[in-house]
């Protein structure tokens, strides 16, 4: 038979306990942005189901900007888009809009595009 425990130690538990969920279960804390989803989401319609490109939007795969690309650079492109001088591809006529993705969901789009993006 377990011997009761004292009910300070308890209470401490509980409060342990209590800010681990807080913690686990905060927004944008505790799970991963997933950047593959991210990227049917946001960018499929102008860059195509897997990068290769579209008539709105130039293509992602092989692209050296994304595979020589710092993180830093693309992750700007992600946040401020490419308009009027900034614009890299003069044939397409859309520019790239800003504020399409939060710095988390462009960290991971980043992370994809350099990584599982160029493997498929």
């Amino acid at each position: 038979m377990m011997k009761p425990s004292h009910p300070l130690i308890n209470l401490g538990l509980l409060r342990v306990g209590l800010v681990l969920s807080a913690v686990l279960l905060a927004p944008g804390i505790g799970h991963a942005i997933d950047g593959a989803q991210l990227f049917g989401s946001k960018c499929l319609a102008c860059h195509g189901p897997k990068g290769e490109g579209t008539q709105v939007g130039p293509a992602l795969k092989g692209d050296p900007f994304i595979i020589e690309g710092t993180p830093e650079e693309i992750k700007k492109v992600i946040m401020m888009g490419r308009t009027e001088k900034e614009k890299k591809y003069r044939k397409i006529m859309n520019p790239m809009p800003s504020g399409l993705a939060t710095e988390a969901e462009a960290d991971a789009l980043v992370a994809y595009l350099k990584g599982d993006l160029q493997k498929k």
